[in-house]
């Protein structure tokens, strides 16, 4: 029992502490409440120790009504208003009182007399005139309803690209040509696809791209460094796919 009853006092000091080591409000500290508890306590003390942590509190709390003073000081000094008198007042204002104090206190970055009327003429020819957004990338990129888009193996024999003979026979070369290079290791991806035509860096990464959707070759992939491997496996490759997207340019 008198365990707990020093606790009580040593927890008015650790709140004490708190408030001085920080911005909280000092008259959060209910001072009238903890002299009462220090009194009632007082009289139960018995050994030196008690009665030191006793006189401890007591100082802490004259440090939070030290504090308060000067709390109280400072917002003398800096006209404080409190907040909840601020909303009080906005509240009880009338629309007219309201707007005209808005207005008065309103200082726009941009008035309307910044704005001339040939400004105005500008800007409407500017808008009038300037090219849509399907016209804009015609000459770059065609069209405004040819959009980028993925084609299969279907649409390749479709369009003569490929014979089903023809593409098979193709992706077998590729993946004997990456199993002898790789040789078990990785190899540069771009390396192996070649420093060839873009005509034909594309067709050979279109290939590539089938073997490791297939599980015929792998791809790895550092994204600090941006290097890309691939090597080619005997066996075809378990696990769960995951898309990549890989720029293929001109530049050798």
């Amino acid at each position: 029992m008198e365990q707990e009853k020093l606790e009580e006092i040593l927890r008015v000091i650790e709140l004490c502490r708190d408030v001085e080591s920080s911005s909280a409000n000092p008259f959060d500290v209910d001072i009238k409440e903890k002299i009462s508890l220090l009194r009632l306590r007082l009289p139960e003390w018995k050994f030196l120790d008690e009665l030191l942590v006793d006189s401890e509190a007591m100082l802490e709390l004259a440090q939070i009504v030290k504090l308060q003073d000067e709390w109280l000081k400072h917002r003398a000094s800096s006209l404080y208003i409190d907040p909840l008198l601020i909303q009080l007042k906005v509240k009880l204002l009338a629309k007219e009182a309201l707007s005209e104090a808005f207005i008065k206190s309103w200082h726009p970055v941009a008035q309307i007399d910044q704005i001339s009327p040939r400004g105005l003429e500008k800007a409407f020819v500017y808008w009038r005139d300037l090219t849509s957004m399907s016209d804009r990338f015609k000459n770059q990129f065609g069209t405004y309803g040819t959009r980028p888009g993925t084609v299969d193996y279907t649409e390749l024999v479709s369009l003569g690209i490929f014979t089903p003979e023809e593409f098979e026979g193709t992706l077998t070369v590729l993946h004997d040509e990456l199993l002898q290079k790789s040789n078990g290791e990785w190899v540069d991806y771009h390396q192996f696809i070649g420093d060839v035509s873009f005509e034909d860096k594309v067709r050979r990464a279109y290939l590539l791209a089938f073997l490791i959707s297939e599980g015929k070759a792998l791809l790895r992939t550092e994204p600090l460094s941006g290097k890309i491997w691939t090597m080619a496996v005997a066996e075809k490759a378990k696990g769960a796919p995951k898309s990549v997207a890989i720029s293929i340019t001109g530049e050798g």
